[in-house]
């Protein structure tokens, strides 16, 4: 027992680096948020700090912002994450088939996911520049080269239509940031591939012998198979799209008439613009409140479809 006691000391003393950063970087940082949320500050002076109660709470019900903000996340993240997971599956299902070179095409797909930052943004803003962005230039090209066959069947002419404002319009900035993330998708990609690695053919060849076509054993096989990678992306996915901020920090303008008042957005003009950093605690609570909501929601939700893989090899 006293062996036995000595090498528990030494455990704890070889973790002790460890258990000092978790008690400073989140454990004190989470204490010190929730009574945050209970005060009101400006984030200039200890002077201004005083004791405000649930007020900060009470104060969200008649938040108008509050609201603008929660519904354009939730529509952006109920866009973005189906998009998400379809780009995630069709890119792993491609490089599965890749025979002999899946590393290589994994490794190219999954890239662009590393890459991101504000450089790869500010190209995204320029690409979709409603006046001299390259996606509208070559819309109007296939617009002149249309053209004529248009007119030939008595359909009118093409330069009547109109090209997307993208960034410059409310009902066009979220589907444009939506496209944008299209380029990283390749993180989705990587779970969803080692799970279709870790299927193997055995049921698929069987199902082709019954004569069951792809998209029948894609339906039957394929995603029962990979049901754990589609429930980890959607929850992943939900968790990071709700937490959106840099794209919409950096791409924002008057004419979208706060399209792009993302909650996380508000959160920070709260805090660092208007100098309200206990009722910026407090919203940043309401997010984590309705993420673990959501998130118990969805594993309760998907015990019955999704098959975990149990057996031991």
């Amino acid at each position: 027992m006293e062996h036995r006691s000595i090498h528990d000391r030494g455990g704890i003393r070889f973790a002790s680096p460890w258990l000092v950063g978790l008690a400073l970087l989140y454990i004190g940082p989470v204490i010190a948020s929730a009574l945050l949320a209970m005060s009101r500050w400006d984030g200039l002076s200890w002077s201004t700090l005083e004791w405000a109660g649930w007020s900060n709470m009470q104060a969200l019900w008649t938040d108008r912002h509050f609201s603008k903000a929660l519904v354009n996340s939730a529509c952006y993240t109920a866009m973005n994450v189906p998009a998400q997971l379809a780009a995630g599956l069709a890119l792993a299902m491609l490089v599965k088939q890749s025979r002999g070179r899946t590393g290589m095409w994994a490794t190219l797909y999954y890239l662009p996911h590393v890459l991101g930052g504000v450089a790869t943004i500010l190209i995204w803003w320029w690409l979709m520049n409603p006046q001299v962005g390259p996606m509208n230039r070559g819309l109007w090209a296939v617009y002149d080269a249309i053209d004529g066959p248009i007119q030939a069947v008595g359909l009118g002419t093409t330069q009547d239509w109109q090209t997307p404002p993208w960034l410059y319009a409310p009902g066009w900035a979220k589907p444009s940031l939506v496209l944008m993330n299209l380029w990283q998708a390749g993180g989705g990609m990587l779970i969803f591939l080692a799970a279709l690695l870790r299927g193997g053919e055995a049921q698929h060849e069987a199902a082709k012998l019954d004569g069951a076509g792809a998209l029948r054993r894609f339906w039957h096989i394929t995603l029962p198979q990979i049901s754990p990678a589609i429930v980890f992306n959607a929850v992943t996915g939900v968790v990071f799209s709700m937490q959106a901020f840099n794209q919409a920090f950096l791409l924002r303008n008057f004419q979208q008439q706060d399209s792009l008042l993302f909650y996380v957005l508000y959160m920070y003009q709260t805090a660092f613009e208007h100098h309200r950093f206990g009722y910026a605690a407090a919203l940043a609570w309401v997010l984590l409140a309705l993420l673990l909501i959501f998130t118990a929601v969805m594993v309760l939700v998907t015990r019955r479809w999704v098959h975990y893989d149990t057996e031991e090899g």
